[in-house]
């Protein structure tokens, strides 16, 4: 029974498809418009998480633990710095099993498995069900960002405008990507990393989503201008404008250093990623724990660190996303035993809440990560070097955008967003040197595991490439000896002919005239009708069988053409005719070949080039 508010609802939604198929997405300003509509809604969506996170940790670590340094303070409470991070795992938990919610793992790796896997869809419930439990991850000690969180958040904005409007998949796929870019680059302060980063983060290689540009930059850029207008100018990082005014590239002499800084970054940013994947996966194998007490676990473990390392590293912490850590780095307020530290402990807790299930993303916590490591290689270096007069605070930054760049596979993105966030760019040419070591040497692995190669290997461009590649082929390309057709001359007898089709291996037969020339073909289908007509075997020619429409194609014909009359015409093979003379068979082309030339190509496209 169709009551009257789903008879409203289909209305309302049929308004919007009509409204969709007036701007098709081939127009400049539609995307102009339409991606800053979505900008400014993802912005708005920004500041409320913003807020809400704000708020959850000022409530609950703040007031109930008695710290917001996610360290044991004076003020702290051992006890509830313990418990708070275990209870909001479990309401985090509780949550989500109420929701029904599909969440699983950092909200990032969610959306880039929805481009690739799910056609661009986020349901909306777990774009809310995401930026809740988030806050209360966050807010209770977890270590987590808020990075993930707020870009699944935009992707559903974007998703579901696109799904009302009636868009294509593949206009829903970018609107998902201009919506997390309008998320990102309104809380990160970022408006051209945001934009960056989602059509990197996409592919482990180093591509680009190249056509979400456009939409991204309008989207991430009326995204940061609404946010700011609301809350204020801010950066993610609050740095001294003396020390700012002072990260400067010391040049030829720090290369070296920047190199080993970019080595080591491989080798933890490898060590990170394997403790979250082995975390995740120890966690799954506890089948005997219910899913939802999982997070309560992982918070329980995180909730023990503080208490584990509060003797040696004061008030600093491993909570939240880290920018407290990142702050103290790039001072140069931590001592170096302190530092190494608090490096493997953060990537410790980092692991654990991401594993357990705890909602959040992983961005801040690798900044913070990384800029732990680079705060640690100045100081040793300052010590062991000190008549180069370096700057431990500028190897913290480099490390911060370094780190992520590698586990993340997004180098260019990390290199612009750091320099945004800290509003230096001094140091772009260490930055960039240490991204590519760590890049260069972190092929195999990657912080999201939902990322693909390359385009290539996207389900979302599989139909984009069958035509590429295809058109880029033609029937000349693969023809070769075996392609030499079985052609049966017209006045052929029945009995002639099913002699001849006995020792071929073809399944179609073009018929030729006295003078070679095409009249017509035949298929086994065709010969199967009347092969046992006895006495019709010296009486029946093969004129008489064959169908006289034929369709052909010549050499220089595309791949794609070709397949598409395969399609049409409902058959397996087409006679290749002379360009000169269309009644002249050159060549018999089978669809199989064309399917054999279509994954020979593509394997080779595959291939690296040398």
């Amino acid at each position: 029974m169709v009551g009257p508010e789903t008879t409203s609802r289909e209305r309302r939604k049929e308004r919007l498809a009509r409204l969709g198929e007036r701007f098709e997405l081939s127009g400049f300003a539609k995307w102009i418009a339409l991606s800053a509509a979505l900008g400014a809604l993802g912005g708005l969506a920004a500041v409320l998480f913003s807020l809400l996170v704000d708020l959850s940790k000022e409530h609950l670590f703040g007031r109930v633990a008695g710290t917001l340094e996610g360290g044991l303070t004076g003020g702290a409470n051992p006890a509830l710095v313990l418990l708070l991070p275990a209870l909001g795992g479990l309401v985090v938990g509780l949550i989500e099993r109420a929701a029904n919610s599909e969440r699983d793992g950092s909200g990032t790796d969610a959306v880039i498995r929805s481009f690739h896997r799910m056609k661009g869809r986020v349901r909306k419930r777990v774009a809310v069900v995401t930026g809740l439990t988030s806050a209360i991850t966050i807010g209770s000690g977890g270590s987590a960002g808020q990075e993930g969180p707020v870009s699944q958040i935009g992707a559903g904005i974007g998703s579901s405008l696109s799904t009302a409007f009636g868009f294509s998949d593949r206009d829903r796929r970018l609107f998902l990507m201009a919506g997390a870019s309008a998320g990102i680059g309104a809380l990160f302060g970022s408006p051209l990393g945001g934009a960056l980063f989602v059509p990197e983060v996409m592919y482990r290689r180093e591509e680009f989503e190249g056509d979400a540009i456009i939409p991204c930059v309008v989207s991430s850029s009326v995204a940061y201008a609404t946010f700011t207008a609301i809350l204020g100018d801010e950066r993610a990082i609050s740095i001294p404008k003396e020390i700012v005014d002072h990260l400067t590239f010391g040049g030829l002499f720090e290369i070296g250093i920047y190199f080993f800084l970019g080595l080591l970054c491989a080798v933890l940013g490898g060590a990170f990623v394997a403790a979250v994947g082995a975390t995740t996966a120890g966690f799954e194998r506890m089948s005997k724990v219910p899913k939802f007490l999982r997070p309560a676990l992982g918070g329980a473990l995180v909730g023990g660190i503080p208490l584990i390392i509060a003797r040696f590293t004061a008030d600093h912490g491993v909570a939240f996303g880290g920018y407290g850590l990142v702050e103290s780095a790039l001072q140069g307020s931590i001592a170096v035993p302190i530092l190494a530290a608090l490096l493997l402990f953060k990537a410790a807790a980092t692991a654990i809440t991401v594993g357990s299930g705890g909602a959040g993303g992983v961005f801040a916590p690798s900044l913070s990560i990384g800029a732990v490591l680079g705060g640690f290689v100045g100081l040793g270096a300052e010590r062991l070097f000190p008549g180069l007069a370096l700057d431990p605070a500028a190897f913290a930054l480099v490390g911060m955008g370094g780190f992520f760049a590698g586990v993340g596979k997004t180098p260019i993105a990390a290199v612009v967003m750091v320099s945004e966030m800290t509003g230096n760019y001094a140091l772009l040419a260490p930055l960039m040197i240490v991204s590519v070591v760590h890049m260069a040497l972190s092929t195999n692995w990657s912080l999201y595991p939902a990322q693909v190669n390359r385009p290539l290997d996207s389900p979302a461009h599989t139909g984009d490439y069958i035509v590429d590649v295809l058109q880029s082929l033609h029937v000349s390309d693969i023809l070769d000896s075996s392609s030499k057709p079985t052609l049966i001359p017209e006045d052929t007898t029945l009995r002639r002919t099913m002699q001849i089709v006995s020792n071929a291996r073809d399944t179609h037969f073009p018929v030729v005239n006295v003078d070679q020339e095409l009249v017509g073909i035949f298929s086994l289908n065709d010969l199967r009708r009347i092969f046992l007509e006895h006495e019709a075997l010296d009486v029946v020619i093969a004129g008489d069988f064959m169908r006289e429409q034929v369709a052909t194609i010549t050499p220089g014909d595309s791949l794609h053409d070709v397949q598409r009359l395969f399609t049409r015409r409902a058959v397996s093979a087409l006679p290749v005719v002379s360009p000169d003379n269309p009644r002249e068979v050159i060549a018999l082309l089978r669809r199989n070949d064309v399917g054999r030339a279509y994954t020979d190509r593509l394997q080779s496209l595959k291939e690296p080039t040398p």
